[in-house]
């Protein structure tokens, strides 16, 4: 009998379930990391850095099996796979936070573009709301593979959701994985509805008082679980799931 509790392997299989919807709406690459917290020993469940025995990954077919479990030093603890080169990201944010449960790493095309012409992610609209006035951008564009890397980036985060890893990609982190999953794909729509206003004008971005209450609006466990039964329902009627 397996010795994964049952709360971490049912982590698992909805960790798998984010990768494969992340999968569907373009927002998660070969290059993909999620991870989650198991509250019952801190362990941490993270995307492999292959899948069944190949030299490669694919989170469109990612399963709950797949998945490998690591300590807060990244050591392998469990699963048959080997954990991802830029684990730290996920031990350095996952010590700094213990709020997050969640944490994610995506290639997130318009809102790493900012980053590259240094230019700030604004809220400009609702789903940009839970991310403050602007997005904070960590300087270091390389691959975060060393331990020191990850505290760094654990540092920019601070008490943020999110951070944009220059010319690289975000990092989402949530008290759970939906919440994370929803701020993926808000951060994302607010970057891309910020890039097509930018093109004809110039954006006004929510401010004060509207952009606390924006954020008390949308970032709310009943949206984020509207959220995740939406695309859900969609991967099931796609087939994804």
């Amino acid at each position: 009998m397996s010795s994964i509790p049952m709360s971490a392997r049912a982590l698992r299989e909805k960790l798998a379930r984010a990768c494969r919807m992340l999968y569907m709406e373009g927002l998660m690459d070969h290059g993909g990391l999620v991870g989650a917290r198991i509250p019952e020993t801190g362990h941490l469940i993270l995307n492999p850095r292959e899948m069944r025995g190949t030299t490669g990954r694919h989170p469109g077919l990612m399963t709950g099996d797949d998945m490998v479990i690591v300590d807060l030093d990244g050591n392998r603890v469990e699963g048959s796979n080997n954990p991802p080169s830029e684990t730290p990201i996920f031990t350095g944010v996952f010590r700094a936070r213990p709020d997050a449960m969640a944490v994610f790493h995506m290639h997130l095309e318009y809102a790493t573009l900012f980053s590259v012409v240094g230019k700030p992610l604004q809220a400009v609209g609702v789903t940009g709301a839970p991310f403050g006035a602007q997005v904070p951008v960590h300087a270091d564009p390389t691959l975060i593979q060393r331990p020191e890397q990850g505290v760094a980036v654990a540092k920019t985060l601070g008490a943020d959701p999110a951070v944009i890893l220059r010319g690289h990609g975000v990092v989402v982190a949530g008290s759970s994985i939906e919440e994370a999953f929803a701020g993926i794909v808000m951060l994302e729509d607010n970057a891309l509805r910020q890039y097509r206003a930018m093109q004809i004008g110039t954006p006004e971005p929510l401010r004060g008082t509207e952009l606390a209450d924006a954020r008390a609006q949308i970032w709310h466990p009943k949206v984020i679980a509207k959220m995740w039964a939406f695309y859900t329902m969609k991967a099931e009627a796609d087939g994804v799931l």
